[in-house]
């Protein structure tokens, strides 16, 4: 008797143990018992096509539990913005105790990119990444749908672009054209094409002549070599010497455009230099001249994102 005693008495412990164990993790909940640590994204640069973008979403699983659990399933959503990118189904695997690095395969769209363009720039170049979803994670008690939510913002300063550049054309002894400064300014996006303003300071330093401007020739492009828009345009204007004034054009750059420019920009692990190059038509003392044409002018600006870590 007394020994059926001393085990019903460990059996009775042994179930209020357990009890306490089930009721802890169940009533704690899933922040308790099993949680979600911190999530990464990684991307080879050479998988990147103008089409899609392969990554890796590594999801750091911290399991509490004094067991191994597994992984049953979920389903994540990428989203750049209220734009969905990608849909990313989680694999079934186990998960041992402590900390745990879930590896799991997407595919962005790169279609979707100049749409992205668009929104982000109409929202003053500033975006918020973000992966929702949960998964479904197999214990020892029950099956438990565990939350996943990952958030980074994404924030640009590509425009407006201020370049000072003071550079001279020398003219022998007539004098020198001067070019003061570029400015380019975002004047309107829509989901199709982005609209720039740019503005050239120009100083007539030619001693007494005037300075007859015709027009100028342009190119926007990135440093490896993606013509992002392009175009000549007659500008009639005169400057009298020791003069400054201002021509203003328009670059329009086509949104379809942007998905070269990504496949660059992730090659280069996220930094991008825009060049504005420009050369200007004149007309001096009779003679009509292209100056600054084998070196233009040129203002940059640097598209910079820090979205991935990088394999190699």
């Amino acid at each position: 008797m007394v020994r059926f005693r001393r085990v019903l008495v460990i059996f009775v412990i042994i179930a209020l143990i357990a009890g306490a164990v089930a009721y802890y993790f169940i009533f704690r909940g899933l922040e308790g018992a099993v949680s979600i640590a911190g999530v990464e994204l990684y991307v080879k640069p050479s998988d990147v096509s103008e089409f899609q973008t392969p990554i890796e979403v590594h999801v750091n699983v911290e399991n509490r539990f004094p067991a191994g659990v597994r992984i049953e399933g979920g389903n994540l959503v990428v989203m750049l913005s209220d734009l969905k990118i990608a849909n990313v189904a989680v694999p079934a695997q186990d998960v041992g105790r402590g900390q745990t690095t879930l590896v799991v395969n997407a595919i962005l769209d790169n279609t979707l990119l100049d749409d992205f363009w668009y929104r982000h720039l109409s929202h003053g170049e500033r975006s918020n990444m973000s992966i929702e979803g949960s998964i479904i994670i197999n214990t020892f008690i029950g099956s438990l749908k565990l939350p996943l939510s990952f958030s980074n913002i994404v924030e640009t300063r590509v425009f407006p672009i201020i370049q000072e550049l003071n550079r001279e054309y020398e003219m022998a002894v007539l004098g020198k054209v001067i070019v003061r400064k570029v400015m380019v300014e975002l004047i309107k996006v829509t989901p199709y094409e982005t609209n720039l303003k740019a503005t050239v300071t120009i100083e007539n330093g030619l001693r007494v002549v005037p300075l007859y401007l015709s027009g100028l020739v342009f190119n926007l492009r990135t440093c490896g070599g993606i013509l992002l828009g392009s175009g000549e345009q007659e500008i009639p204007k005169s400057i009298v010497p020791g003069e400054v004034d201002t021509v203003v054009f328009n670059v329009t750059i086509n949104n379809s455009k942007i998905p070269k420019l990504w496949v660059e920009h992730v090659r280069n692990r996220e930094k991008t230099m825009i060049n504005l190059e420009v050369w200007l038509k004149i007309e001096v003392a009779g003679r009509k001249l292209e100056i600054f044409k084998e070196h233009p002018l040129t203002a940059s600006t640097e598209l910079r994102t820090s979205i991935f870590k990088y394999e190699e």
